[in-house]
């Protein structure tokens, strides 16, 4: 009797311990079906970048972001163009400046929920930039494709099943 309720006990144990949502992590979901396609480890202040090339302008844009409690917080953007979608200037606390061709928005705390983003079908090769590691988000869903990004807690099945491990 007491080998029996030992093995329930174990087995009880290690049923809640792969179902409750222990490691924080960085999602990216399809942005139509939210399945995920991958993810990556975080913690508080963790950064990564996404990079692309402008639509219109043709150069390269770098956007900055850290882990911020339960949301996404843009910290700093390099480009090297003024237009669309462009700041054309710093915000209360923000700090503007040119290093060599590139303008550098730094300072930032623009806080995130998700971020949604349609991968490029021609020009953007929108790249998520992690640890001197690059992964093009053309090669986690198809050109055209809508994904978005989040932090979440995971548990080991959605760990197991959750899309490629990144980083």
């Amino acid at each position: 009797m007491k080998k029996i309720f030992i093995t329930i006990l174990i087995l009880l144990s290690l049923t809640i311990a792969s179902i409750v949502p222990f490691f924080k992590s960085v999602v990216i979901e399809d942005g139509k079906t939210g399945k995920s396609l991958a993810f990556f480890d975080a913690k508080q202040g963790s950064e990564f970048s996404i990079e692309y090339i402008h639509s219109i302008h043709k150069t390269p844009v770098r956007e900055i972001y850290q882990v911020h409690n339960e949301e996404i917080l843009q910290t700093e953007m390099r480009f090297q163009e003024f237009g669309v979608g462009m700041p054309s200037g710093a915000e209360e606390g923000e700090v503007f400046a040119q290093k060599g061709e590139n303008y550098i928005l730094s300072n930032m705390k623009r806080t995130f929920p998700s971020l949604d983003i349609r991968i490029g079908q021609i020009i953007a090769n929108h790249t998520l930039l992690l640890k001197g590691h690059e992964y093009p988000f053309s090669g986690l869903s198809e050109k055209g494709s809508w994904v978005s990004i989040k932090v979440d807690n995971l548990n080991i099945w959605q760990r197991l099943i959750g899309g490629k491990k990144l980083g």
